[in-house]
């Protein structure tokens, strides 16, 4: 540590110390500088750490703070600020983000579980209703006209036995976005069930309680159930395909084929393909073989196991 007396101090930190109270003493006597009690000029020892700050500033700090460092000139203090801004704000996108999927994967659930609660209601309330009497037809390849449904209103009742017993989403009529947020919707304008042509639907596979989320588990042969106020309408799994989203023509009356006339009774079922990503449609085909009027009981697709 140096010694006090060779860091020189100003007037008024003199004046403080009470050692000088008047003009600067003369200098000494030749020979007498070494004697003590005889106060000469004060001298400053080569190297001193104070010939720099004096030299650069004249003993005044820099005040302006640009480029100012941090304790041991470290880097520059903004630095440190810019860089804990930046975290505090990717930590908060990242709770939104988690908030996001949470809401897209769970919370979507709750709702359609609520609102198709409502659907199997509203439905069995209108099929309560005595339907008019149409006889079944010994050939299942033709079904009455059914009556206009309004968009957003349950169609029927899906049921596929290789997705479980409890599976039976209700069917909305339309594919808009608020459509499918109540469950699986029937394309406008494609056929009924039971009708000649091409029964088409498509539902949500991750989120909005997931209709179609184990699509891809069904194999040809398997039963696809189509439950209506008088009957069911059984169809089997003919096969399946991924397209692209463009692919327009899987929903034509008779898939892939313009303008062709329809002779069966079809259904296509669709959906997004991969899991979480819509860069894909994930198609399953389907024919009618088989339909049983609700008098006589399920049908046999339904009554196994």
């Amino acid at each position: 540590m140096a010694d006090a007396s060779s860091i020189p101090m100003g007037a008024d930190e003199q004046a403080a110390d009470g050692s000088i109270a008047g003009p600067a003493a003369s200098p000494p006597a030749p020979g007498a500088g070494g004697e003590a009690g005889v106060a000469g000029p004060p001298t400053q020892r080569a190297g001193s750490p104070a010939d720099g700050w004096l030299a650069a500033g004249g003993g005044q700090p820099d005040r302006r703070g640009h480029g100012r460092r941090g304790r041991g000139g470290g880097r520059p203090v903004w630095v440190g600020r810019l860089g804990r801004g930046l975290s505090e704000l990717l930590m908060t996108a990242g709770v939104l983000v988690v908030l996001f999927l949470v809401y897209q994967l769970w919370v979507t659930d709750l709702f359609a579980a609520r609102t198709q609660d409502r659907l199997h209601h509203e439905l069995e309330q209108s099929w309560s209703r005595p339907a008019p009497r149409v006889p079944v037809p010994s050939a299942p390849r033709t079904a009455p006209p059914p009556p206009a449904v309004p968009l957003g209103d349950g169609v029927a009742i899906l049921r596929v036995p290789r997705l479980g017993r409890d599976y039976a989403p209700v069917v909305v009529q339309g594919v808009s976005a608020p459509d499918l947020r109540r469950g699986p919707g029937h394309i406008p304008g494609t056929a009924m069930p039971g009708q000649v042509g091409n029964f088409v639907v498509s539902g949500h596979r991750t989120t909005y309680g997931k209709p179609f989320n184990r699509l891809d588990e069904l194999k040809p042969g398997d039963a696809i159930v189509v439950e209506v106020q008088d009957r069911y309408y059984t169809y089997r799994v003919s096969g399946s395909e991924v397209v692209t989203p463009n692919r327009v023509d899987v929903t034509y009356p008779v898939p892939k084929h313009a303008g062709e006339v329809p002779t069966k009774s079809l259904i296509t079922l669709t959906t997004c393909h991969p899991e979480y990503s819509a860069s894909h449609r994930l198609i399953v085909y389907g024919e009618l073989v088989d339909t049983t009027a609700k008098s006589a009981g399920p049908p046999p697709a339904l009554a196994v196991g």
